[in-house]
């Protein structure tokens, strides 16, 4: 039975599943995998023992990558999973901005009241509604332009869905993309000056971080509607606030709380719930354990964020799996060690990826203290970082 370190929950379809296959979820401090969704992974559990890091979701800031990969541990996430999520909830805040339903709602439970208290006869209910109506006339988001800073998958989802309702649609990224639904431009001024709302969904990196500073927000037309779902460290807070009391900026909508703007009557802020409805946790929880496992029982990789991409059938009754260095010949002196044991290799597949590379061999070999005795002497090259001796789990042996 392997162990699964749980530094958030997951979902119970998920769990349900992990346990038929065999997995408990005990804490350790040297579990074989963790699993995760947006808690930090500290780096003393980036132990020699961990094989697998499952990221439930997108960002991987909160994963120390670099170790990762120097520890031989592969880490998973699911890019793109919870996309639906996080379009839809951008789209009820443009909805919530120009259409004053929270202001529709407090006029009503004032009117609820006073008939309550007999203020109000019933019957005038209606038109006394009606006549308060006027402090919410609101404007509609066709005709509108929506400027939108990264275009992955939820950023396309956002434009097409803008697109449909009417709005004129200005994208950004270092990507050309082609698309109907979106014109591309790559100068983010021509962005800024034009749109009505500006939504940032970029990643955040060394060229991302404080992208919309002062100079950037000074751009912007003076009612314009500031969204960040991307990354809080994007968009300078100090900027923002001094806009906002300026005049210069709107409102501020943002999913990364902070003191400061908590405590500004223009900036909404949400708990980082983006992605967070039960259909996305419980896909991306899916996805990524179904990557997690195939990795511990047969060593295969798809998708990963440090290691290359390989598949191969398990078919022979042992397989070695060994992340390495890449260089030329680097398979030379892993071959050797079998070559001298007298193994024969069944299969082989190797891909290389940002100076890494993973290998999965197969073995028509029996013998598991004889490949035991290679699979510790390849542990001592110098250029090996991780390998994993399986058994077939479909063997009859």
């Amino acid at each position: 039975m392997r162990n699964i370190y749980l530094l958030d929950k997951i979902t119970e379809p998920t769990k349900s599943r992990a346990i038929k296959k065999r997995y408990s979820f005990q804490d350790s401090a040297t579990p074989e995998a963790i699993f995760v969704r947006s808690k930090q992974v500290p780096d003393a559990m980036i132990t020699p023992e961990l094989a697998v890091i499952a990221r439930s979701g997108t960002g991987t800031n909160t994963i120390n990558i670099e170790k990762c990969t120097e520890n031989g541990t592969v880490v998973f996430n699911t890019p793109g999973i919870n996309a639906n999520a996080v379009k839809e909830l951008i789209l009820a805040n443009l909805f919530l901005h120009v259409r004053p339903l929270n202001k529709a709602h407090t006029i009503m439970d004032q009117i609820k009241e006073e008939a309550r208290k007999g203020e109000i006869a019933a019957a005038d209910i209606l038109a006394i509604a009606e006549e308060r109506r006027s402090a919410i006339i609101g404007e509609e988001l066709a005709g509108k332009t929506i400027g939108i800073l990264g275009l992955g998958e939820i950023g396309e989802r956002l434009a097409e869905a803008c697109f449909h309702l009417g709005m004129d649609v200005i994208g950004y990224a270092r990507t050309q993309k082609e698309s109907q639904f979106f014109e591309q431009t790559a100068e983010l001024s021509e962005l800024l000056q034009e749109a009505d709302f500006v939504v940032v969904l970029l990643p955040l990196n060394e060229q991302t971080s404080g992208l919309i500073d002062e100079a950037a927000i000074a751009q912007m037309k003076p009612d314009t509607v500031l969204l960040n779902f991307g990354r809080g460290e994007i968009v300078e807070e100090t900027a923002v606030l001094s806009a906002l009391d300026q005049g210069i900026l709107k409102q501020y909508i943002t999913d990364f709380p902070t003191a400061a703007l908590l405590n500004h009557p223009q900036v909404i802020c949400y708990p980082h719930m983006g992605g967070t409805t039960i259909d996305a946790l419980t896909a991306g929880d899916q996805v990524v354990f179904a990557r997690m496992d195939r990795y511990l029982r047969y060593g295969t990789i798809k998708e990963a964020v440090n290691y290359p991409q390989v598949t191969l059938p398990f078919l022979a009754p042992h397989r070695i799996t060994i992340f390495h260095k890449d260089a030329p010949g680097a398979l030379a002196p892993l071959l050797k060690l079998l070559s001298e044991a007298a193994i024969d290799i069944a299969h082989l597949a190797s891909e290389r990826q940002s100076g890494m590379a993973y290998t999965i061999i197969d073995l028509a070999e029996h013998d598991t203290k004889g490949l035991a005795a290679v699979a510790a002497l390849l542990r001592e090259l110098p250029q090996v970082h991780r390998v994993r001796l399986l058994r077939n789990p479909h063997s009859d042996e």
